[in-house]
């Protein structure tokens, strides 16, 4: 959307001159510009959604479990200043595709509530309440400093896979690795036996 924004204005200004306010049928100048216009914004749609489709290919094809947040997107783009970021991530469309590939590739896909994941500290389970703009997560509680991104990934990846029914331990990197390893181990046995619907 960014790369092409220029294009689209520039062709939304064609087409506006061309419009004649209280003329019906509109000139066939108006038509050619309308249609230039329409094959913009065609384009840019193809672009996100191919984007999409390789993206969320790559993720499941790489991944034993995959677990996402199940964002309410309708509330997050009125703040007016990140709506036209939101809207071009296509986040929708992109889980779209991962239950989708999910699905034929028989891979645990779970979306999970988004709920203070990103101030629940991952290693004691303390609430440390921030702003949108403060990048780093600090525990009083455990001393914990990391990533805010980091900390949120490990707390929904501890709830997707409470979902699906795997202990995970958050204690030491070797705990998290031997975690994963149960994972990659017992999940089609896990998949088998709740079902496609209790996956995805």
């Amino acid at each position: 959307m960014r790369k092409s924004e220029k294009k689209l204005k520039r062709r939304q200004r064609q087409l506006s001159k061309k419009f004649v306010k209280g003329k019906k049928p509109q000139s066939n100048n108006y038509h050619k510009a309308r249609k230039r216009l329409g094959k913009c914004h065609l384009k840019v749609s193809r672009q996100r959604k191919d984007w999409s489709i390789k993206q969320a290919r790559c993720v499941v094809a790489s991944n034993y479990v995959v677990v996402y947040e199940d964002l309410k997107i309708q509330n997050m783009v009125k703040n007016h200043h990140l709506a036209k970021s939101i809207s071009d991530a296509a986040w929708y469309q992109f889980t779209q595709w991962l239950e989708y590939y999910g699905k034929i590739w028989d891979k645990a896909v779970v979306s999970v509530n988004p709920k203070f994941t990103s101030q629940d500290c991952s290693n004691c389970g303390h609430r440390v309440k921030k702003t949108l703009s403060t990048r780093t997560h600090v525990c009083p509680s455990c001393n914990a400093e990391i990533c805010r991104d980091t900390n949120a990934a490990r707390n929904i990846l501890s709830r997707g896979l409470e979902i699906i029914g795997i202990e995970w331990n958050q204690g030491t990197v070797d705990a998290e690795r031997r975690a994963e390893g149960r994972a990659f181990r017992n999940l089609l046995v896990i998949g088998n036996a709740l079902g496609d619907n209790s996956l995805c």
